[in-house]
Formats: structure tokens, sequence, C-alpha cells
């Protein structure tokens, strides 16, 4: 849960590259870019009613998108973008508190340093084993809210499998990038999901 004395607010994050956004840079998230996105990465972008997650992108990853739509760019930076989960813990997988933002501006944010935690994953780029996809002429046929895309499994506090104590995770980060790839149709058939087949994408994006 998201700690009510938290200095930083989520929105001062984008959702989909998970970077700190000075405020003349925020945008809000619109239909037409949440349209752009499951198109791409075929998943929803969810979790717009949760305080714990960020509701503005950067103008980067807007123009970005709108650049792919129009045909403009051939690929997205990231072939799997942030992904964003409840925080359990507000020392360890609090990504907001864990991000210092002080003394930044849009000249030397590049600085930054973004940490890899179970609650937000950073950015996967594209490789073999994450393809370009190549977005529709039309998004007439795309709902924004489809119930087809991929969500992230969430932590369920009352599960005797969790407990931040013992240090125990239901999902570790190479299992969660593995189920991603798996639901986007992104993994070799008949591939078994295990600590080999997802090392090589963890260690990506450290």
């Amino acid at each position: 849960m998201a700690p009510r004395d938290c200095v930083i607010s989520p929105d001062n994050f984008c959702f989909i590259c998970g970077e700190y956004t000075v405020k003349s840079q925020r945008r809000n998230i619109s239909d037409f870019m949440k349209k752009v996105y499951f198109a791409y990465f075929k998943l929803k972008l969810g979790d717009q009613d949760k305080q714990w997650a960020p509701h503005k992108v950067c103008r980067r990853c807007e123009e970005e998108l709108r650049l792919l739509f129009k045909a403009k760019k051939n690929s997205f930076r990231s072939g799997i973008p942030m992904m964003w989960r409840e925080q359990q813990n507000h020392t360890t997988d609090y990504y907001f508190y864990s991000v210092d933002v002080r003394g930044f501006y849009i000249k030397n944010k590049k600085n930054i340093f973004y940490p890899n935690l179970n609650a937000a994953i950073r950015p996967v780029p594209h490789t073999s084993e994450i393809p370009v996809l190549h977005l529709p002429s039309s998004l007439d046929d795309i709902r924004s809210d489809s119930e087809d895309g991929d969500t992230l499994p969430h932590q369920d506090e009352s599960s005797s499998d969790f407990s931040v104590d013992q240090g125990s995770q239901p999902f570790s980060q190479s299992e969660l990038l593995g189920s991603r790839l798996k639901n986007k149709n992104l993994l070799t058939p008949g591939t078994t999901l295990n600590s080999k087949t997802t090392l090589l994408i963890t260690n990506s994006i450290r």
C-alpha cells in the first residue's frame, strides 16, 4: 500500500517508461494513447483507478507512439513497457520513494538512477525474443479497455505464499517477464518457463 506521507507523487513518473517527468513534459493518458499502447504492446494500459500507479505519460513516449501509428517511426524504444504492481513494502518495494529526483531537471534528469523492484519492473528493449510488432492502419476496431489485454498478476496479501518479512514473493521479476512474453505469444511453442528461460531477459533490464 502506498504511504500517505510520500512526497513524490506517482504522477511525476511516466506510466510507460517509468521515468521522472517534469511538469511541462507530462501528458494526460488519452483514449487514443490507450489504443495505440494496446495495439503495440498487446497489453492493457490499466490500473488507472489505483492511487499507486502513475496516471500520466511523458511527452517522449506519447510522441513516439504517435509517430509509430503514423508509420513515421519503425519501433518503440522498448518491447515491454514499465510494469507496475501495488507496493507491499515502503522501504524495499516503493519505486517513488526509491528514486531520488532532488535537483534534477530537463537537462540533467537522464542521470537519475531507476531501480528494478518487484512492484516496478523496468522496460525491456526489443530483442530476437521480443520482436517489433506492427500497428494496424486503423484503431477503430480496437478498444482501449479490451478485456483481452494481458494484465499483471497481483500479490494476494491473504495468501500464505506472500510474506514480506520472510522475503518470499509469489512472482519474481523473471517470472513476471516470462509470463508476459508467454501471454504476448512471443515464446517459441513448447517453451517451458523456468529460471534458465528467463535469465537473459531478467539480465537485460538490470
